[in-house]
Parts: structure tokens; C-alpha cells; sequence
């Protein structure tokens, strides 16, 4: 009998021994947001392994692990994804901007990109426009991630039609479609799967640029304002993922008279030199659109919706200069008080649209396009929780919605069995107080416990 009881108790223990020499950390007893279907799974345990999800299950044996976690019933959440991103803003704060990354300071610009959005919980972003010449280290980057660091993708781009001068440091000008056309191809070539195309873009380059983009299998990125390019023009070309939900008004054309009249508006609000910040502006035409084109913007977010269109938020730069956000570092200090509060008034429209675009179907994604990123995202969560978006929304606009935008759910996004490791344990949930979106945060990036 004791050898039978010996045998017995041995082969109960082989699953133990075998699961020794897989998992490097579990989390048990965790309450696991699907992002997917924006509920929340409680009582999981997740298993990981080489810095992938191997297993996601209710059943709650003793793994044998080099890293235990007890949840507690903590919410755990993918990691965050920032879609819009510019290193150029980051760097800037540092210093003049060099022409070349240079390779005896590329570990320390990694960092500082790095530290910029990893504590607040933002494991991968999209570099929305950068200098060709910093292309070759920010994408031996993206070829090498590593726990510690920002994971960091580069588009093709921002490109630009020939203005004659000098282009943005961000921006690439490609004069002609054949142009257009080679550029997307050298991009490619590089192994760039993503491209974006920017409102100085015209018509004949922005239709060569994307037509070969996309038979490349390429994801294409339109910041699309300004009036050369509007909305419904780009929508027939066959763009669907747009940049910067502050650019929905620009798609609207005014009248000669209606664009004299909007000036006089502006004048006659704001005295010369109140102004400073091309928020305040945008802002106000998105009131005189309203007021004087009922219904314009309207139609617009229904053609987007129809197209299964995607949108960048953006919208803490846009409520930064009124001191409606929860990280201000840029106020407008020379508007009077009424003014100010106008320009919190247009604010509020501005938000009814962004839920609008949500409400009609629009995924939006998170998309900061500051130099606070890991910031602004805290903070354009708590906006959206402020405006009415719901807290399953908000996770999934900062974590899924920007993954499948990227073209890359497969890796990112949501917590399932062989998606990266990068997942977030709460000290205290946003479904209990909007407020816990600045919660402390457990930040675990390809299975590596970064901070607890």
C-alpha cells in the first residue's frame, strides 16, 4: 500500500514538476478586464512565460513559478497604448533637436523616451512623424524591445506636398506623385508598415502615396485640416484611420462670407494678442459651425461612421491652455475671465462631438500628440470619464481600440494566451471612482515586474 500511495502521490506531483520549467510569473486571484467585450472576469489566473501570456484560466492550483503575484482581486487591465506620439516633443524639452540621433547617446534617448510614458502604464506607442535621419536607430529599436523600455513603431512620413521652404523637422515632402509614390516604396523597403499622410498633403500625392501604401498592405494615417484635404474626399480615396479629433471641423468648408464672418467673431471675442494658442481658435470654429452650420459636423461623423473609421483623441492639448486638465503645464494666462470661460464653454461642444463619435461607432483610440504623453493619457482618461464616456470605454480606447488601429491586436491590447505579457495591476479600480484612473499601478512589460 505505501508504495501504491507513492506512485500515486508522484504522478499528482509530475504537473507541478512539469509546470516548474514553464512559467516564469502567475498572477492569481485577479479580477481581468476583457477588453474585448468590456467586462471584467473575476477570480483569473494568468500564466506567462518568456515575456508572452501562456494561459489565461479560472483554475486555481499551485503553480510552480519563479514570481508569484496575489491580486487580491485587484483589476488587472492590458497595458496602455498611445497611437500618436512624437519623439521630437520629448526631446525638445532637453534641448535644441540634432539633426542625427547620435550613436553615443541613443541608450539615453531610449530612456527619456522611455520614462516619458512607462510609469504611467503605456507599453507601446506609434511615432507619428520623426526625421528620416532618425529612422536607423528608432527602428533597431523597434526590432529589439526589452522590458524596460518603451515598445516604440515608426510610420513612413509625416508626408508633405512641396511648400517652397523648408519643411518641419517631422515632416518629409515628397513634389510630385511619382515621388509620393517611391517614397512609400523606400519606406516599405525598410521594413515600415505604416505611413502617414499630413493635411499639406495635395490631392494628387495623397491619392499616389495611399494607392501604393495600401497594395503594399500598408496602414495608412491621415491628419487631415486645413481644408487642401477634407474628409470626404480622403474617405473615397480610402482612408480610415484618422488623426486628431480637434480636425473634424476643418473638414467643414465655409463660405467666403462665412470665413469673414468667423474672423469677425474672433476679433471681436478675443482683442489682439488674447488668442495665443491655435486651441483657442479651433475651439471657437467648432462654436461658429455649430451655431451657423447646424447639423454639418453631424453628417460628417455619420460618413465616418459608415466607413468603420477609426480617431486619435487628442483632446488634453486641446483643454490644456483652460486649466480643465489634471497635468497643466501650458495655461493661457492672458485671457480674462470671461473669455476664459467661453473658451471652456466651447470646450464642452468640442466633447459632445468626440462622444458623438463614439456614440455613432467610431472607434477612437488614444492618440496624445504631447510632450507629457504617460501624463496626458491619465488625464485625457479622466476628460473622457468627465464628458460621459464609461470606464469599460475608456480601458478600451486606451488599450484594444489602439492596438487594432495599429495593426497590432496580435501582440497588444488585450490579456489572452500568446499576447505579450504587459499588463497592469491596480491599487485601486476606476469602476469604483473615475479618480482611481491616477491609481498606482503594478507595471508588468514582457513579463518583467517593472514597478510594485
Amino acid at each position: 500500500m505505501k508504495v501504491v500511495a507513492f506512485i500515486l502521490a508522484f504522478l499528482a506531483a509530475l504537473p507541478c514538476i512539469g509546470q516548474a520549467k514553464k512559467i516564469d510569473l502567475v498572477i492569481k486571484n485577479a479580477t481581468v478586464f476583457d477588453s474585448r467585450t468590456g467586462t471584467l472576469v473575476p477570480n483569473q489566473t494568468i500564466l506567462i512565460k518568456a515575456g508572452l501570456i501562456a494561459k489565461v484560466t479560472r483554475k486555481h492550483q499551485n503553480y510552480a513559478a519563479t514570481k508569484t503575484i496575489d491580486a487580491a482581486g485587484k483589476l488587472v487591465t492590458p497595458s496602455f497604448v498611445d497611437t500618436h506620439i512624437h519623439p521630437t516633443d520629448v526631446y525638445r524639452s532637453h534641448g535644441p533637436l540634432p539633426e542625427y540621433l547620435p550613436h553615443d547617446s541613443l541608450a539615453l534617448y531610449r530612456k527619456r523616451l522611455s520614462d516619458t510614458y512607462l510609469p504611467y502604464g503605456v507599453t507601446l506607442a506609434m511615432s507619428m512623424g520623426q526625421s528620416d535621419k532618425w529612422l536607423p536607430p528608432i527602428l533597431a529599436w523597434q526590432a529589439d524591445p526589452q522590458p524596460a523600455l518603451l515598445d516604440i513603431y515608426a510610420v513612413g512620413g509625416a508626408l508633405i506636398s512641396n511648400e517652397g521652404r523648408k519643411p518641419y523637422i517631422n515632416h518629409n515632402v515628397v513634389p510630385s506623385p511619382r515621388a509620393a509614390k517611391q517614397k512609400v516604396i523606400d519606406y516599405y523597403q525598410l521594413g515600415i508598415r505604416h505611413i502617414k499622410l499630413y493635411w499639406k498633403l495635395r490631392r494628387p500625392e495623397f491619392e499616389a502615396a495611399f494607392v501604393t501604401a495600401d497594395s503594399l498592405g500598408m496602414s495608412v494615417y491621415g491628419h487631415v485640416d486645413q481644408q487642401v484635404m477634407v474628409i470626404d474626399t480622403t474617405l473615397a480615396i480610402g482612408l480610415r484611420h484618422y488623426e486628431h479629433s480637434l480636425t473634424l471641423v476643418n473638414s467643414v468648408r465655409l463660405s467666403q462670407q462665412e470665413s469673414q464672418e468667423f474672423k469677425r467673431q474672433l476679433q471681436q471675442q478675443y482683442a489682439p494678442g488674447a488668442a495665443k494658442n491655435g486651441q483657442l481658435e479651433r475651439l471657437e470654429m467648432f462654436r461658429f459651425v455649430h451655431d451657423h452650420r447646424p447639423g454639418a459636423i453631424d453628417s460628417l461623423i455619420d460618413q465616418l461612421a459608415n466607413s468603420k473609421a477609426t480617431y486619435s483623441t487628442s483632446i488634453h492639448l486641446m483643454a490644456e491652455p483652460f486649466g480643465l486638465t489634471y497635468f497643466t503645464t501650458k495655461r493661457d494666462t492672458s485671457l480674462s475671465a470671461t473669455q476664459l470661460a467661453r473658451c471652456r464653454e466651447n470646450f464642452s461642444l468640442f466633447m459632445g462631438y468626440v462622444k458623438q463619435l463614439f456614440d455613432k461607432g467610431i472607434k477612437l483610440r488614444i492618440g496624445t500628440d504631447w510632450p507629457s504623453g504617460g501624463k496626458a493619457i491619465l488625464s485625457e482618461q479622466l476628460l473622457l470619464a468627465e464628458y460621459g464616456f464609461t470606464v469599460p470605454a475608456i480601458l478600451q480606447i486606451s488599450t484594444l481600440n489602439g492596438a487594432m488601429a495599429l495593426g497590432l491586436d496580435q501582440h497588444y491590447g488585450s490579456i489572452e494566451k500568446g499576447k505579450k505579457a504587459d499588463v497592469l495591476i491596480w491599487e485601486q479600480s476606476p469602476f469604483d471612482q473615475n479618480q482611481h484612473f491616477m491609481a498606482r499601478k503594478t507595471i508588468i512589460k514582457d513579463g518583467v515586474v517593472l514597478r510594485e
